[in-house]
């Protein structure tokens, strides 16, 4: 058994056993890879854009935080 020795209340130390893990989804829209964070079906919260294009970290529909609307797809 060990003691903790802190003036930190207990639910600040304790606070990351709770949390969740957010689950993560990698999609194609448009051409580019996003990753986003699913709030409902076929809806996400953007968390990361990724492509070599400059031009697309630029407009403001990839921001992150906005929400994305997409449609399942069929992998081959």
């Amino acid at each position: 058994m060990s003691l903790l020795y802190t003036s930190v209340p207990l639910d600040q130390v304790f606070e990351d056993r709770t949390k969740e893990e957010p689950t993560y989804e990698e999609i194609q829209l448009e051409g580019k890879t996003l990753i986003v964070e699913p709030t409902g079906p076929y809806e996400g919260k953007l968390v990361r854009l990724i492509s070599s294009n400059a031009d697309d970290y630029l407009d403001p529909n990839y921001q992150p935080g906005s929400v994305i609307k997409y449609s399942p797809s069929l992998e081959s």
